[in-house]
């Protein structure tokens, strides 16, 4: 009996550190993605050109930098670090097409003259919108705890996320000057890293849970651009999906 009697405080010992494991999730989730800040703009205008009335191509966004939400798509795998008393750890890596949005309310023509040698500017109202796309690549390493047992139990995470974006590109298409088409599809610099700052919340139940993250940019998109002030556009992030624990 004495030995069952010194053995108890054993077992109460052992299981903290049984309890210790790691986790390997993988996620799929749709995202919204916007940008915020002092020159990020809901709207803009299209800049073309043409010659004696002819359309030379090239037609751009002023400002691409939008604060209306696109809708794309992203994949993740994450270790997971389960500690004792349930505090988490987690190293998360990323892919996300995102895209951002901007409504266009005006077509700035150019119209250059053989002739004279000489370009006549005409503004029209015009309607439609633009999307700023680009490929993501995300490495998230967060701190959190994990609460509830059972059938139930939550993940809550937070700490920095470093992004690599590149593969920027616009397209869009709308009308201006009484029902002509205006239609843009460009590239756009790559826009390099990005420093961010996440917060993450997985539900569980069982092995499937649905996962939720909210990610802030810290540098601006436009910070590499040359001439004229600094300007601030941070890129936002919403993702809301589905994941799935492999082990």
């Amino acid at each position: 009996m004495k030995k069952y009697v010194y053995l108890l405080p054993l077992l109460a010992l052992a299981r903290p550190a049984y309890a210790q494991h790691f986790e390997f999730v993988e996620r799929a989730a749709p995202n919204l993605s916007w940008y915020s800040g002092t020159d990020a703009s809901g709207t803009s205008f299209i800049n073309r050109s043409s010659d004696d009335g002819v359309y030379k191509g090239g037609a751009y966004t002023n400002s691409p930098y939008g604060r209306h939400a696109g809708l794309g798509l992203g994949l993740g795998l994450r270790a997971l670090y389960v500690g004792k008393r349930a505090g988490l750890l987690v190293v998360d890596l990323g892919y996300d097409w995102q895209r951002t949005r901007t409504d266009i309310v005006a077509v700035s023509n150019v119209d250059w003259s053989r002739q004279t040698q000489t370009g006549t500017q005409t503004q029209y109202a015009a309607d439609g919108e633009t999307f700023l796309h680009s490929q993501n690549i995300s490495m998230f390493a967060g701190y959190g705890h994990r609460f509830g047992e059972g059938v139930w139990h939550f993940d809550v995470l937070a700490g920095p996320e470093l992004t690599a974006i590149f593969g920027g590109r616009e397209s869009g298409e709308g009308t201006f000057n009484n029902g002509r088409v205006w239609l843009t599809d460009a590239r756009r610099s790559s826009f390099g890293l990005d420093g961010r700052l996440r917060g993450d919340l997985t539900a569980w139940h069982g092995r499937a849970g649905l996962n939720a993250s909210y990610s802030i940019g810290l540098i601006s998109a436009q910070s590499g651009l040359v001439g004229g002030p600094a300007r601030q556009s941070f890129g936002q992030v919403l993702r809301f999906g589905i994941a799935y624990q492999l082990n």
